[in-house]
């Protein structure tokens, strides 16, 4: 399957411009879970159960999941947890639709096997992503969690961006299995200050609120919220980040997002979040410093790199409970997950 991949189907995407190439393979995706037929062969040949995890109260079939920005308006979550994806995050969703920042925004760094990115959270709003979801994906029917990256309006002014995160929440509460507030992306200006205590404190109060309202409204328990953060914030500014998170009700860390910097000069011609094996080193260092600085009882989400067995291990070793990937899906091919499920597998029962 990988050779198939990468000597044909990789090398045919890779003829169109990148963000088009997305675009048809996100229409191609959103076709397979409109198919039961399809999704469901899929799910035969690639699911794969590496030891379920319970984790802030949701139950995993496996350590691995899809990142936000892939499937930014939830077309093909059932499609990619077919394809062994133990969760799927799907977003950043903004209140409103907003077409993102001007193109082109996508570029590859195919001998990096990497991508930057200045998109600016382009998608189609809560509200269609909450009719979609409930259709298609709805509770009761998932194999996999469904998380909800939600995010600030580009014309949002920062002094007023929590409405968004607490309007977002308000309109897909319903279909979320968890939350993650997206206060970290580099391409929608100003954001990156939301992770500045004065600014996360009350953030995170309103959404705490906000959740106990709706927990209480509907008679069950609060949703899982997570934050998503930045590989580029220095030790002592993330400190300061994780005791505010700590005095909070947040339920873990998503680490990382995009980094602005250029790791040996990679992209440095180019503006956007950097992702991929160029950043990994980034993340590990995140994710290392906060397992440590909160004795690895705080859940975090290890992004940033992973493409292989090893450097899931290596994320794993640092701190984290569980992955995403994203720009892997790209260079290594839709089976990568299930591919990374069954090697956790088998070392559990090598380890029993």
């Amino acid at each position: 399957m990988d050779f198939l991949y990468k000597s044909f189907v990789r090398r045919l995407f890779f003829q169109f411009e990148p963000e088009m190439a997305h675009c048809i393979a996100v229409a191609l995706l959103k076709w397979i879970d409109n198919s039961y037929i399809c999704k469901n062969a899929i799910r035969l040949l690639f699911q794969n159960e590496s030891g379920p995890v319970n984790i802030f109260g949701l139950n995993f079939p496996n350590k691995i999941g899809l990142a936000a920005g892939f499937d930014k308006d939830g077309h093909f979550p059932s499609t990619a947890s077919a394809l062994g994806f133990g969760h799927v995050e799907v977003g950043t969703v903004t209140p409103r639709p907003q077409e993102g920042n001007p193109k082109p925004r996508l570029f590859r760094l195919s001998k990096e096997e990497s991508l930057v990115n200045k998109m600016g959270f382009n998608n189609e709003g809560a509200e269609s992503m909450r009719k979609r979801i409930k259709k298609f994906y709805p509770k009761g029917e998932r194999h996999s969690p469904l998380g909800i990256n939600i995010g600030k309006a580009k014309e949002t002014p920062l002094e007023e961006s929590i409405k968004d995160y607490t309007e977002s929440f308000n309109a897909l509460a319903e279909i979320a299995d968890y939350f993650t507030l997206n206060i970290s992306s580099p391409n929608t200006e100003n954001l990156r200050k939301l992770q500045h205590e004065d600014n996360l404190r009350p953030l995170l109060q309103d959404i705490d609120k906000v959740n106990s309202n709706w927990a209480k409204k509907n008679k069950t328990t609060k949703i899982p919220c997570l934050i998503k953060i930045s590989p580029d914030e220095s030790f002592s500014r993330l400190e300061k980040l994780i005791e505010t998170v700590l005095e909070s009700n947040i339920d873990g860390i998503i680490a990382t997002n995009t980094t602005s910097k250029r790791p040996n000069c990679i992209g440095k011609d180019l503006d956007g979040g950097l992702s991929g094996k160029s950043m990994e080193a980034l993340s590990l260092e995140t994710i290392k410093f906060i397992s440590k600085l909160t004795y690895g009882k705080l859940p975090i989400i290890g992004v940033g790199g992973v493409h292989n067995t090893e450097s899931l291990n290596r994320k794993l070793d640092s701190g984290a409970c569980m992955v995403q990937l994203y720009t892997a899906f790209i260079y290594e091919g839709p089976f990568l997950a299930s591919k990374l499920a069954k090697s956790l597998k088998n070392h559990n029962s090598w380890l029993t």
